[in-house]
């Protein structure tokens, strides 16, 4: 074994090892960057490999799908399913599909954090233990990028080096059908393992946020009785009525969650104070340094003062009227409007701007994002993958507007430098031959599926696309592989997850209960969706 080999199987293990700690992306480009000090790679090589094919169509799909989940239609999605179920089992089984379904497409993350709190929201509403049911979600989600061929990072590498290595061109849809029989057929068990999950996490808490709002009484309400209204709108009304009649204008409290819907209804429609000239909203969280101290919103009308609505508010006392409310410290506002406008009326009252802005659905985001999807999917079928998804995020960002804007901030650039740093230590890796030994087992469909599940869920979905995917030499292998990605068992070992598993604060050893019954029910229903799909 030469000085370069060395290095090389060096530089993998400490990337590997380094990333479990710190910064994926500076081991990883760290690492890079000691292949080019010893030789390995010239300067120019070395950093060529960050606009690899493959990092060229995950930053296509990072916009596309940054676009869709900005334009709130996944959220209006799960919350008209939220609104039109009673059953928590029901609406977790729906979801789930969802969520499985447009992770084949969209990033994981996104569609997590776009849902689970809707999830958490409905469970507590409905008197179940909230994480019981994000946790399963989290789940069906990292199983459901096994759908595309784009659906995670690692099968967006194997899209492009599997070519490379056999000559074989790889559809985008190539082994959608095994996949998706698997969801549907998972889908049922995870929503029992989510009933499990109701008696070992009971105590955890997720707290689902409600703002007071004045409501306009519709005409479909006209003499309906509030506890009525309450139960069918999901709503809590605080004024002192049995029975509504239209044109009232009420003090309601809303969920975050529905407040973009509630915008449009035509039952329970909020009026803002102000008049709404942006769908961006925002939370703005009072100081105790804040100049709306001791002051109510008639005595600093900021609706008046700066281009922006006042939505509602989130009071930490009693409210007779949004107007006469009393301003603390720790209180809110929900304010709607230009980001520019927000920023200053927040710069000058000293508020603090809260980190999540609430979305609202926006069909011209989610028409030209849809578009750039169909586009980047059927220029695919004929041309480049890579210059399929060029054009894709060309046409999902002809949108304009807040897409452009947030272009920045829709891209993983850490999770983009890591896979493409990676790609150039896995390609020395693979020159050395010193793996290619192991090609001979990965032949056998049985062995391809337990190395894949082995290997996602303890160095990770990337390093191991980069390091066993040149020693995949045929498609039936490269199928058990992709339906082999069941990164669930650990929690580090997908970032959906991860992130689920931290916001919960659920105890490992409860985590491992509920993952390792998880992911017995992928490997059974895969295995029954391979058979499906081959028989069908």
């Amino acid at each position: 074994m030469d000085f370069h080999t060395v290095v090389i199987l060096a530089a993998l293990f400490a990337t590997v090892a380094a990333s479990l700690r710190y910064r994926p992306d500076v081991a990883a480009f760290t690492a890079l960057m000691a292949l080019v000090l010893v030789g390995v790679y010239s300067l120019q090589s070395a950093l060529s490999f960050l606009i690899a094919p493959a990092v060229v169509v995950l930053f296509g799909s990072m916009v596309i799908s940054g676009v869709i989940a900005e334009s709130g239609l996944l959220d209006l999605a799960a919350g008209s399913l939220a609104k039109r179920t009673r059953h928590m089992t029901i609406l977790a089984a729906a979801l789930y599909v969802v969520a499985g379904v447009a992770s084949g497409f969209v990033s994981d993350v996104a569609i997590v954090l776009a849902l689970s709190a809707l999830v958490a929201e409905t469970a507590k509403r409905l008197k179940t233990t909230p994480v019981a049911y994000v946790l399963p979600l989290a789940f069906v989600v990292a199983l459901g990028g096994r759908l595309t061929m784009i659906g995670n990072a690692g099968n967006v590498i194997l899209l492009s080096t599997y070519p490379q290595t056999t000559g074989e061109e790889v559809g985008i849809f190539q082994f959608t059908e095994p996949a998706l029989y698997s969801l549907l057929l998972a889908v049922p068990l995870f929503v029992a393992i989510a009933k499990y999950a109701e008696k070992i996490a009971p105590s955890v808490p997720t707290a689902a946020k409600s703002v007071l709002v004045r409501a306009l009484v519709g005409e479909s309400l006209d003499g309906a009785w509030k506890k009525e209204v309450e139960t069918r709108e999901r709503v809590k009304i605080l004024t002192k009525r049995r029975v509504l009649r239209r044109g009232d204008v009420l003090l309601v409290k809303v969920l975050t969650s529905d407040i973009p819907a509630r915008l449009r209804s035509r039952d329970l429609q909020i009026l803002p104070l102000g008049e709404v000239k942006s769908d961006h909203m925002e939370f703005l969280v009072v100081t105790q340094r804040s100049r709306l101290v001791g002051k109510s919103l008639a005595l600093e009308p900021v609706h008046a003062a700066f281009p922006v609505a006042v939505v509602g508010i989130v009071a930490g006392g009693p409210v007779s009227s949004l107007e006469t409310y009393v301003f603390k410290p720790g209180d809110e506002l929900l304010v709607a409007g230009d980001e520019k406008a927000i920023e200053r009326l927040a710069a000058y009252y000293r508020l603090e701007r809260a980190k999540s802005p609430v979305k609202t659905f926006r069909p011209r985001l989610a028409a030209s994002g849809l578009a750039g999807l169909a586009v980047a999917v059927a220029l695919s079928q004929f041309t480049d993958t890579a210059l399929a998804f060029i054009a894709g995020t060309f046409v999902a960002l002809a949108g304009g507007g807040r897409a452009v804007e947030r272009l920045y901030q829709m891209v993983s650039w850490e999770t983009l430098i890591y896979v493409g740093s990676f790609i150039g230590i896995g390609q020395a890796v693979a020159q050395t031959g010193v793996l290619q030994p192991l090609a001979q087992y990965l032949n056998s469909p049985t062995t391809v599926f337990a190395t894949a599940i082995l290997a996602t869920n303890t160095i990770g979905l990337v390093p191991s696309a980069v390091v066993l995917g040149p020693l995949i030499t045929n498609q039936a292998a490269l199928m058990m592989y992709i339906l082999g990605t069941m990164p669930i068992l650990l929690p580090f070992a997908h970032p959906a997850v991860y992130l689920v598993y931290k916001e919960t604060g659920l105890p490992l050893r409860d985590y491992l209960k509920l993952s390792a019954l998880a992911t017995a029910a992928a490997v059974a229903t895969t295995l029954a969706g391979i058979e499906l799909s081959q028989l069908f």
